[in-house]
């Protein structure tokens, strides 16, 4: 397991998610690698402050983990029933490139513990039916820059279309894709794809990766939810349960989770990505075939909810081309996490993040690409064509979100004019490589 994969899996890994194969090769790297260890340690220490304001963290998990308690709650006195303990749904994002996050999703028990029972049989259920599956496609409408993680949400932006396809079986196989990128896994590796020109290669498969994991939740219920659901068949769901009729006319069950991020305000990174948004999620299930019938994704924003996601197509059990599993990529493509040591490596390595944003704004400036190249990973066509000539107005001082503490990513405050006359203000989001521990831009250019 390489640094990349293995900080995929940090937060599974604390949380006990991962099998016991990954488990072991998560923990074999953080024996020899300094800089995981680091971060898993940021972790665990964020997770013990947020369980203690009673709250705790996780990896992505769109419906299992409101279970992770309810076993506990099997052993105890009528009088301690669910109805008499507030619990806690913990849900984490892996952003890929912009870092995971570590969040927090309250979910709120009201009704009675006959509505939590019913809740906790439509899931069940729900688990049962997707157990059987041999393929799914899901298909939906996200509100997202096009060649953003894909994670990644806008309230403004248009919606665009993400799709998943996966095979189950001896030899599962999955694709996701949207606008600007793509991610793929054949069976025997796992492989990015960013257009026009970037590719990231994790050298086995993987069950998610690249910031994919919020829609493999959706696809995987059956795993999410039976790992949970062996040892406690008599407790409510921490949830909200309507019946309704569906506009097809079948009887539907409407399942619904509040989610909070447990970001403050001000933080930069609120309401930027699935894992540090407030939203309401709507999982609706069809009464008839018990499988998932359509989700929609609400974001609780100051001007009020606005739909950021609906899952508006889901194929049962459909024949998948195996083409979909294989992925050409363009001629001269740019492979990322290959950043090499420099003779002068360490005079970068002493850099604070506001030099290295200097740095390379004024090398993008000079169209000096040798220079600039070493706060890419990698340096881009793109880039190059949009980023030369520019002229670097200012440079401010960095800042962290709390979500740092985990990521690494540090924000530095810029403004440029770009040869085109346009000028541009933002945010710089740097990272340190692990190897050479030199800045990189992870995103915000």
């Amino acid at each position: 397991m390489n640094c990349a994969e293995c900080r995929d899996n940090l937060v599974a890994c604390a949380e006990g998610l991962l099998d016991h194969s990954e488990e072991q090769q998560c923990r074999a790297h953080l024996q020899t690698c300094a800089a995981c260890r680091a971060e898993y340690t940021a972790v665990t220490s964020l997770q013990q402050r947020l369980v203690a304001r009673g709250q705790a963290a996780s990896e992505v998990n769109l419906v299992g983990t409101v279970m992770r308690r309810i076993q506990r709650e099997q052993s105890k006195p009528e009088r301690e029933t669910i109805m008499s303990t507030i619990l806690k749904h913990r849900w984490g994002f892996g952003l890929g490139a912009a870092g995971f996050a570590a969040v927090v999703v309250s979910i709120s028990l009201l009704g009675t513990s006959k509505i939590q029972a019913a809740a906790a049989e439509v899931m069940a259920k729900g688990a049962q039916a997707a157990a059987k599956l041999t393929s799914i496609h899901l298909r939906g409408q996200l509100r997202t820059p096009p060649a953003d993680n894909f994670s990644a949400i806008n309230p403004d932006a248009d919606f665009v279309t993400v799709e998943l396809w996966k095979q189950f079986g001896t030899e599962p196989k999955w694709r996701v894709e949207k606008p600007g990128r793509i991610a793929v896994m054949d069976g025997q590796s796992t492989l990015l794809f960013i257009k026009p020109d970037e590719a990231l290669k994790i050298p086995r498969p993987s069950s998610s990766a690249f910031d994919t994991q919020w829609l493999h939740e959706l696809a995987n219920l059956s795993q999410t939810l039976t790992d949970e659901l062996g040892a406690s068949k008599a407790h409510g769901w921490p949830v909200t349960l309507a019946n309704v009729q569906g506009a097809d006319g079948k009887p539907k069950s409407v399942i619904t989770v509040e989610a909070t991020s447990g970001l403050l305000t001000g933080d930069y990174l609120k309401n930027k990505f699935f894992g540090t948004a407030d939203t309401r999620r709507v999982y609706v299930f069809d009464d008839q075939t018990e499988v998932l019938d359509s989700v929609k994704i609400y974001l609780h924003a100051a001007s009020g909810d606005k739909l950021i996601f609906e899952l508006d197509q889901i194929d049962y059990n459909q024949p998948v081309d195996s083409g979909l599993f294989q992925l050409q990529l363009p001629a001269g493509v740019k492979w990322a996490g290959q950043m090499q040591m420099l003779p002068d490596n360490e005079k970068y390595a002493t850099l604070t993040p506001e030099q290295a944003a200097r740095a390379l704004l004024e090398a993008c400036s000079r169209e000096d690409w040798t220079e600039a190249a070493k706060f890419f990973d990698p340096l881009t066509a793109q880039e190059k064509e949009s980023l030369g000539g520019l002229q670097v107005i200012s440079v401010g001082t960095h800042f962290t979100s709390a979500i740092s503490l985990i990521s690494g990513a540090q924000f530095v405050p810029y403004e440029i004019k770009l040869k085109n006359g346009e000028t541009k203000k933002f945010n710089l989001s740097l990272k340190r490589d692990a190897r050479t521990r030199r800045w990189f831009v992870d995103g915000g250019i």
